[in-house]
């Protein structure tokens, strides 16, 4: 795999809604130099760019839906529909704003963390804490796929040009 983008999103100042960039920072120590780690308020038209120069895009949110302390992990598409500047995107129309701009579809997942304390502060709840080893461990396994994925798809590529008539 050549490039992996995390984008860890939410507001830092709001306890729970901050855990992933706790997360990301967790993963930045652990990933490879040549990961791109980006910690944003929320997602904005500006990410389609770096998001275009990635194999696979991993999105860590914080959610008030879910098990608290229970990550949840899916894969994600591009949605192809008009694009409508707004405040908050999601990652479906970031995906599809760089489809359309940038004619790429990266492999894309999203990570949520359901939280349980959403008030003004910057203390996370336990159950949140807890996710992050879960959520480093998500990464490590999407990443250990893809790279199972890539390495399918050479292999697969090596044996149909082998089969191809020389042209002697």
């Amino acid at each position: 795999m050549k490039h992996l983008l995390l984008i860890a999103y939410g507001n830092p100042l709001r306890s729970d809604d901050g855990i992933a960039w706790r997360a990301a920072e967790e993963l930045r120590y652990r990933l490879p130099s040549t990961t791109r780690i980006v910690c944003v308020h929320q997602l904005t038209p500006e990410l389609a760019e770096d998001i275009s120069l990635a194999d696979l895009v991993v999105f860590l949110d914080a959610s008030t839906h879910g098990q608290p302390g229970v990550p949840r992990c899916q894969a994600v598409c591009a949605e192809s529909r008009e694009i409508n500047f707004q405040h908050h995107f999601s990652p479906q129309e970031i995906l599809g704003f760089c489809d359309r701009l940038y004619s790429a579809k990266p492999s894309a997942f999203l990570i949520s963390l359901p939280g349980e304390k959403f008030d003004h502060g910057q203390e996370f709840s336990q159950s949140a804490v807890r996710a992050v080893p879960f959520v480093v461990e998500e990464v490590f396994r999407l990443m250990k796929r893809m790279r199972r994925n890539v390495q399918r798809k050479a292999a697969q590529c090596s044996i149909s040009k082998s089969r191809q008539p020389s042209a002697e």
